[in-house]
């Protein structure tokens, strides 16, 4: 039996090696905690696909001020919703939702005068930058057909420095796509972006000289594009289908004219383009063979194409103008605005309208008099929403009820607003 002096100098190695272990154990307990809450607050963001965010009956839109443009949410009771983080002199635009409504993204240069992309969730008061980088970027466009990547979120394209570039909101990422090249454009996590010169080089140096709107449509195996001209602009499309001899097959021209909209029916992803000033897509195809010029079939026109084919559905002579079409939800009706050029050239909007997506003569259409712009439908097909200017020269956001009912103004007659969209959730998440 050992004395007490020995008992106690036996237990201090004993005692040391405990509290060594527990200490270990709290560090890497701590240690994990704050990597766990700074993976949840850093990193969170990049889940996109699993945030989660009621945005039923929710509308986004711009408000245009003398100063400003800002991106902002109208909520189902009526309540303007504003990001906090917008700077007065800079300009929100190019709204567009995610598929599943948990985010609106816009473009904005808020921060150092450059056109970047932002999130900004509807549970949320502020904007997150998601991308960075020094060329401008415009018109996003997730894919109007249903789809989902692996991480359950959906990748859409954007237009950067003239160039296509497809956008992944799981990681930031983006990736040139058109014009096609075996050396992508990527962007890193300091925003180093690689040089575009030569990119227009080739076939598609022949049909534009730069992008401004692209979308999926065909089941997301084609990309449809208008593409910038020295004069005018011109609709073409591309299919992304790797051949048998691994390439893609060239671009195809569809129609050009000095302006083009374009859009994708969500139901079997056909296009619709509405083309102002007929165009010849090969301008050598203006003359004939004798040097005659030739006369164009139509000066402004509504067009459909499927892939296989082209079909007018309505054109004139320079009467009537069609821009700004919109699908509904389940393809068969187009809402869009009738307008006319003014004395400068510039369109004018007089009325919306709807008519069959696919040429139906039998379609019931209706209409809603006045400078009208933007239209878009709500997810089930119930309502249209305009911008419409009042007669006290203020853009009012319109519901228009497609059964007929009298029309709702949604945000009074004091302020501006235009590019109203529905969310496109249609239940809670």
């Amino acid at each position: 039996m050992g004395t007490p002096e020995t008992n106690s100098k036996s237990l201090i190695p004993k005692i040391s090696k405990t509290l060594t272990y527990r200490t270990l154990f709290l560090v890497i307990v701590f240690g994990s905690l704050a990597g766990g809450l700074y993976w949840f607050l850093k990193v969170r963001s990049d889940l996109g696909g699993l945030h989660s965010a009621n945005s039923v009956g929710w509308i986004s839109a711009v408000e245009f001020t003398s100063q400003s443009q800002q991106a902002v949410l109208i909520s189902p009771d009526g309540k303007i919703h504003k990001d906090t983080g917008h700077i007065t002199g800079t300009a929100d635009r190019d709204l567009a939702w995610s598929p599943k409504g948990n985010f609106l993204y816009f473009v904005s240069d808020r921060k150092d005068h450059n056109f970047n992309l932002y999130r900004w969730a509807p549970d949320i008061a502020d904007a997150e930058q998601r991308t960075i980088g020094t060329r401008a970027r415009s018109n996003l466009r997730f894919p109007a057909q249903p789809t989902e990547d692996s991480d359950g979120t959906a990748k859409g394209l954007i237009i950067t420095g003239g160039l296509v570039q497809e956008f992944d909101p799981s990681n930031q990422s983006t990736s040139q796509v058109l014009p096609p090249t075996s050396k992508e454009i990527t962007q890193t996590s300091k925003g180093d972006e690689s040089g575009t010169e030569g990119q227009f080089e080739g076939v598609y140096g022949t049909l534009g000289t730069s992008f401004r709107d692209a979308q999926w449509c065909n089941g997301h195996h084609c990309i449809a594009a208008v593409m910038r001209r020295e004069s005018g602009e011109i609709l073409i499309y591309q299919d992304m289908r790797l051949q048998p001899d691994g390439k893609l097959l060239q671009p195809s021209p569809i129609i050009a004219g000095d302006h083009i909209d374009l859009a994708v029916s969500p139901k079997d992803g056909t296009l619709i383009f509405c083309v102002t000033g007929f165009q010849f897509p090969d301008p050598s195809a203006a003359v004939d063979k004798d040097g005659k010029k030739r006369n164009k079939p139509f000066v402004n026109g509504i067009g459909y194409f499927d892939f296989t084919k082209s079909m007018i559905l309505a054109a004139n002579a320079g009467q009537v103008t069609f821009t700004s079409p919109a699908i509904s939800p389940d393809g068969t009706a187009l809402a869009i605005v009738l307008g006319k050029k003014d004395p400068n050239g510039d369109l004018s909007p007089m009325a919306l309208a709807t008519l069959s997506a696919k040429g139906d003569a039998k379609y019931k259409g209706m209409q809603f008099g006045g400078e009208v712009h933007e239209p878009s439908w709500a997810p089930d097909g119930a309502h249209i929403l305009i911008a419409v200017t009042t007669p006290n020269k203020h853009r009012s956001i319109f519901e228009v009820p497609t059964d007929g009912s009298p029309p709702r103004n949604l945000t009074g007659d004091t302020n501006d607003y235009g590019y109203p969209r529905y969310s496109p959730q249609l239940k809670a998440q």
